[in-house]
């Protein structure tokens, strides 16, 4: 019995370290450098969010592209699951503030963002890889999806939107600009930083 319980003790430890692990917070200065990430990418995001974006109307598509998607899945993909959260969660958050004054619907549309980073921050990527840039390119487009359906979910239960509205209005807009985006961008954005990390010795590099 007591080599059973300490099996047991010893499987949720080594799960304990590779979900520290996973999200980058299994030391406190790992975990100091993942909310960094996560706060300098909702900076960015935020910055980019407010530029004026140049796009096309056909019914209810709306076709063009939206870069700072792609900065959510960017993050995700640099430094896991915590800090792509963070960038979309505290970068829509953010956004609404600043330009708004307002946080909209008890910030369940930030949060709707922050899936993003956190399904594209799941899996591990070699920015020097091809096949896994496609990869990349492949959860970037899968946590959009999750974050339009998360907003129109969102909408019908708190806000009491129609379900038309809600597809027709949000989702459809957000996936017609938002899925070239994060499936071509975030890629050329991550060989950028696979560049930058091979030309400049960076502080962080030593901690993973």
């Amino acid at each position: 019995m007591k080599l059973k319980n300490e099996s047991t003790s010893t499987q949720i430890e080594e799960q304990r370290q590779t979900l520290g692990e996973k999200f980058r917070v299994q030391h406190w200065t790992i975990s100091l450098i993942t909310i960094v990430f996560g706060l300098v990418g909702a900076a960015i995001f935020t910055i980019i969010y407010a530029i004026p974006m140049p796009y096309t109307m056909v019914s209810l598509f709306k076709f063009g592209l939206s870069p700072a998607l792609a900065i959510i899945a960017l993050i995700g993909g640099i430094r896991g699951p915590l800090a792509g959260f963070l960038t979309g969660y505290l970068g829509v958050l953010a956004h609404d503030l600043l330009f708004f004054n307002t946080v909209v619907t008890y910030t369940l549309p930030a949060l709707s963002y922050g899936v993003l980073g956190l399904i594209v921050g799941i899996a591990s990527y070699d920015f020097s890889n091809g096949r896994s840039l496609g990869k990349l390119s492949i959860l970037s487009a899968i946590g959009l999806v999750f974050t339009a359906l998360l907003l129109v979910v969102f909408g019908l239960l708190v806000e009491q939107t129609a379900v038309l509205a809600g597809i027709g209005f949000v989702m459809l807009p957000l996936l017609t600009t938002g899925l070239p985006s994060v499936i071509l961008l975030t890629p050329i954005l991550a060989r950028f930083w696979e560049f930058v990390n091979q030309t400049v010795q960076l502080p962080w590099q030593s901690l993973k």
